[in-house]
């Protein structure tokens, strides 16, 4: 098939794609899977009348870069509205980065297999996969990995970089790519004259501690209702054990458990995290120092830090497996063996967390029992493919 062929095919697809994700968004109001767009919105009126930067000089859960997409997407929908504006830019976006995975109709079969993994994979996930800031995000490390693979990492860095700058997961790409690669020294220093130019920016927009107002915030959430962690308790909410229960955090925005020690759970998964964090790096270094091919390491690398930031987080908000779509689509553009059983992983963690959120969402807010068998499969498979990326990085290491 002709190179142009080819490539629009894939730009036809990718188009279907969001057509489909809009409307199961339209099946399902009652749990609105794009009322973050509303959200996104009201930021973007409050930026645009003067009452202050996010992110810059007043606090916000995001960090201020996460502002280009939103502001962007208003911009977009001027005459039309956020909606229109926001789902136009996130197809813009998607059909960018399939294109340039497949080096715009120039590469091979792998490529438009990973390309079509993504689409896949997004279908699968449901209306999150583009109703949420995390959809920039994903954008630029997509951008990033393919730097990879054609031996840019440099460039590849910054793009990470840049990335964790709008939702702090590329920040496990970047890790990857350092783990992976002999110019450990150029890296760093490219990631951090790529973070002190962002932050440079964020100064001259008239920055203060606000800046960094993004970690702080998310360190006052309880355990979300959707969290791996939180499964113990909603099953405890629905055994009706004392104390247990789901509500609704209205300042945070979000569904959360209480309980016996959920409080000092929560508190504790953020070193929990940082600790697994660090176990990936220390495998990490160890398989590249006993001669691992350096880029099958970057992608597990960087799938088990993904996995380290989805399982050991308190926020198991459903986009955040959208994450796990850029190191599974890495692994196939890049050629890894034994890849197929991820990938078939990956593609039922998504579909699952589609049926969690927003088909059945009502009832595992209620406790019911498909909700909470849905949720426990979901998180236990999660659980699942971490031990399994875990277990082939320490092969790699030893």
């Amino acid at each position: 098939m002709p190179k142009f062929a080819k490539l629009s095919t894939l730009w036809f697809a990718t188009i279907l794609v969001h057509l489909w994700l809009i409307f199961e968004a339209d099946l399902n109001p009652m749990t609105m899977p794009m009322s973050d767009i509303n959200l996104y919105e009201y930021w973007a009126n409050n930026v645009l009348n003067g009452q202050g930067m996010l992110g810059v000089n007043v606090p916000w859960v995001y960090p201020f870069v996460a502002l280009a997409p939103i502001l962007l997407a208003k911009v977009i929908g001027t005459n039309t509205g956020m909606l229109t504006g926001w789902l136009t830019l996130i197809c813009l976006i998607n059909l960018i980065g399939v294109s340039a995975v497949v080096d715009w109709g120039r590469e091979g079969k792998a490529a438009f297999r990973a390309a079509g993994y993504y689409l896949a994979f997004i279908a699968l996930l449901g209306p999150v996969a583009i109703g949420r800031i995390d959809a920039a995000a994903t954008f630029l490390a997509i951008l990033g990995f393919v730097q990879v693979y054609r031996d840019r990492l440099k460039l590849a860095m910054a793009l990470f970089s840049l990335g964790a700058w709008v939702k702090i997961w590329p920040v496990a790409a970047a890790l990857a790519v350092f783990s992976a690669t002999k110019s450990k020294l150029k890296l760093a220093l490219t990631a951090t004259a790529s973070t002190a130019a962002i932050v440079a920016l964020g100064v001259t927009l008239g920055g203060n501690q606000n800046l960094l107002s993004f970690v702080s915030m998310q360190g006052s959430r309880g355990l979300q209702v959707e969290s791996v962690t939180a499964t113990f308790w909603v099953w405890a909410a629905k055994l009706g054990l004392p104390g247990a229960g789901i509500y609704y955090d209205n300042q945070l925005v979000t569904n959360q458990v209480s309980g016996a020690y959920t409080s000092e759970v929560s508190g504790l998964l953020g070193w929990v995290m940082a600790g697994a964090i660090a176990i990936t790096a220390v495998l990490g270094l160890r398989a590249y120092k006993n001669g691992a091919n350096p880029k099958h390491l970057f992608v597990i690398v960087f799938l088990t830090a993904v996995l380290d930031l989805i399982v050991f987080n308190k926020v198991g908000s459903p986009q955040f497996e959208l994450w796990l779509s850029v190191p599974l689509m890495a692994g196939i553009l890049l050629g890894l063996p034994r890849w197929r059983l991820p990938l078939a992983i990956g593609a039922s963690i998504a579909l699952l967390t589609n049926l969690i959120y927003p088909v059945f969402y009502l009832d595992v807010l209620a406790a019911g029992s498909l909700g909470v068998w849905l949720l426990t499969i979901r998180n236990a498979t999660l659980v699942a493919l971490l031990v399994w990326a875990n277990l082939r990085l320490s092969k790699l290491a030893n």
